[in-house]
């Protein structure tokens, strides 16, 4: 009887040592993720604008991304004539920065939508000559806030393009001449996403 009594609690020992640990995320999730550049078409200070940047982040099961984007005016803004007139003509910088999340709905599916949105920053600044980038007066901060609505399609395993449109909020721009609403706006977007989804 001794042996037996053994055996069952050595049996039941081992099945307690050999059992598995629950955690919050477990290989039952698949993961991936991409980065890709970003082009947006949009308004600065009443004028037509495009910035560019990039976008990445980690994608679980297929549909939940957290990750980050950072983006810059990579046109010419002017600034009014009577701001900073000592300076002579200036022009507006005005990039943005931040956490971004998303969720993408159907992914399997050849075309299919997301939601995402970023919440960051932006910096605000003058610059007197853009190929020398010489700034002119110091870099005001801004809260950005943006959410977008796109239409993916899977171009290959490890290929999409996305089209979206979104809306800017800008809050405490205190810049000289310049205000909130001058960076607050509608833009519209594509994406070009590399990587494992």
């Amino acid at each position: 009887m001794r042996p037996f009594t053994i055996f069952i609690l050595l049996t039941a020992l081992g099945a307690t040592v050999f059992a598995q640990e629950e955690t919050l995320l477990t290989s039952d999730h698949e993961t991936g993720g991409f980065g890709g550049p970003v082009a947006k078409f949009t308004r600065i200070n009443g004028q037509n604008a495009l910035m560019l940047g990039g976008r990445g982040g980690w994608i679980v099961d297929h549909s939940f991304v957290i990750g980050g984007g950072a983006y810059g005016v990579a046109t010419e803004v002017d600034a009014a004539s009577n701001i900073l007139p000592e300076q002579g003509p200036l022009n507006i910088d005005f990039s943005c920065f931040g956490l971004e999340v998303e969720y993408i709905f159907r992914p399997d599916s050849l075309v299919h939508l997301s939601l995402y949105a970023l919440v960051g920053g932006g910096a605000v600044r003058f610059v007197k000559d853009r190929a020398q980038d010489t700034q002119v007066d110091e870099t005001d901060l801004a809260f950005v806030f943006e959410p977008t609505a796109n239409a993916e399609l899977n171009l290959t395993t490890w290929c999409r393009i996305m089209a979206g449109v979104s809306y800017r909020i800008v809050a405490g721009v205190t810049q000289i001449g310049l205000t909130n609403r001058d960076f607050t706006g509608p833009s519209a977007s594509l994406t070009v996403k590399f990587g494992s989804f």
